[in-house]
């Protein structure tokens, strides 16, 4: 009994000493973007701060292949003082579109190996949005300017979004997608989609990868979702013709397990590569993090 009892009060603290720590990074985060704000605006006009902060850690098993990981990052930041339609971001940067992107045997190797993207975005009133910035690797600055361009229209009992990303890099050159998404709802709470990217990359080897899925999102609760999906991913560049990388069958379950900013997503799934002459081999990702928001 008395074993139970320290274990509950032990848990209690923990749970306090973390909602503690959260709580005062999220409040620090909101004072230095006010201050940021009212610098670039020189302006002391009373605005709410909103921002976008998630951050995560993957695990990888698969057999046939060692275990991997990898960090990821968003950060979105608004400046309402300054321009209501600017917005500081800072995200990883995914070379390719394949589930092996940015991952390594160790988490210090996963992030020492990443780029990532760091400028200002700006959103018109229409449905184009521009960006500009630096990639960084390691301490090798890359820049870059990019627009974007989206639109959605209604289609067979559900809905198409569609567009197209540009991207060009003083050193890598272009870097661009195309994407169209549709999407139609079968239940209260469950959604197809049949997802199609197609990206092109001038370098380090110009390539085009297509990325196919069929989903189906379904909602458990106002914390949990269930994501059953099949992907193919394909791959054309300069020193291979076209080929299929993969075949993919997977469930993604996403839980938010801790109030509105601890999650974790588990996802087995199995694989068929070409590395592996298409033989299935069995993976399972487990993905840890936490978000810190505020609207």
């Amino acid at each position: 009994m008395r074993f139970w009892i320290s274990l509950f009060i032990a848990t209690a603290l923990w749970a306090q000493s973390l909602e503690s720590l959260h709580h005062h990074i999220r409040n620090w985060i909101s004072r230095q973007l006010k201050a940021l704000d009212q610098f670039l605006s020189d302006s002391n006009e009373s605005f709410k701060q909103r921002f976008s902060i998630r951050t995560s850690v993957d695990s990888i098993l698969e057999t046939k292949k060692e275990a991997r990981f990898r960090v990821n990052i968003r950060v979105r930041l608004e400046l309402p003082r300054t321009q209501k339609r600017l917005h500081l971001f800072f995200q990883e940067y995914r070379p390719d579109e394949d589930i092996d992107a940015q991952s390594a045997h160790n988490v210090g190797n996963s992030i020492k190996n990443s780029s990532f993207l760091a400028g200002l975005s700006y959103l018109t009133s229409t449905n184009i949005s521009y960006r500009a910035g630096v990639r960084f690797h390691r301490i090798s600055p890359d820049l870059f300017v990019s627009a974007e361009w989206d639109k959605d229209h209604s289609f067979m009992d559900g809905w198409l979004y569609y567009g197209v990303r540009l991207t060009y890099y003083l050193d890598r050159k272009f870097d661009n997608l195309l994407f169209a998404h549709y999407q139609r709802p079968l239940a209260p709470h469950t959604l197809f989609a049949f997802e199609n990217d197609i990206r092109y990359r001038q370098r380090p080897n110009a390539s085009l990868e297509f990325l196919h899925s069929f989903k189906l999102y379904h909602s458990l609760g106002r914390y949990t979702t269930l994501t059953p999906h099949a992907d193919i991913y394909a791959l054309n560049d300069s020193h291979s013709s076209f080929k299929v990388n993969y075949y993919y069958v997977g469930v993604d379950y996403h839980d938010i397990f801790y109030r509105k900013w601890l999650f974790y997503e588990l996802s087995p799934a199995v694989l068929w590569r070409v590395e592996n002459h298409f033989e299935p081999s069995y993976r399972i990702m487990l993905r840890f993090g936490v978000t810190f928001e505020q609207n």
